[in-house]
């Protein structure tokens, strides 16, 4: 019975330990943005103010370090890796960071939800920032 069971306990770790983990994984999912804003030049002499801007629905394919992002027939690229917290002994968490030259997105693994940032320093008013959520397609 000994035998059994600790043959049995090794085949489970070794499938636990052979299945992918997120970095493996393929994942494709459908995501919608909840709020969207971004910065707009008024009259001319005013400052700059945030207003609404449309909000998007597009697709995401995870793979590796890398994540695909599907958007009104174009696709971005970014690079990604795990978000680490250095104040409290690196903690990991559930969150990916990625990035594509003056673009970020932080997706968050376990509740699928999503930050995504446009910054670029060129252009006061290509400023963008939305957050959502995503569902496995």
């Amino acid at each position: 019975m000994g035998v059994v069971i600790r043959t049995a306990l090794g085949v489970g770790l070794l499938l636990a330990s052979a299945s992918p983990s997120w970095s493996q994984a393929k994942r494709s999912l459908i995501c919608k943005e909840q709020v969207s804003v971004g910065l707009t030049q008024g009259e001319p002499g005013n400052a700059l103010k945030a207003d609404a801007v449309p909000r998007r629905t597009f697709s995401l394919i995870l793979s590796r370090d890398m994540l695909n992002i599907i958007l009104a027939g174009r696709t971005e690229f970014y690079e990604c890796q795990d978000v680490t917290y250095r104040t409290d002994g690196r903690r990991r968490s559930n969150t990916i960071k990625c990035q594509n030259a003056t673009y970020f997105f932080t997706l968050d693994l376990v509740k699928l939800t999503f930050g995504k940032a446009q910054l670029n320093p060129e252009d006061e008013t290509d400023v963008k920032f939305s957050y959502g959520s995503c569902a496995p397609i």
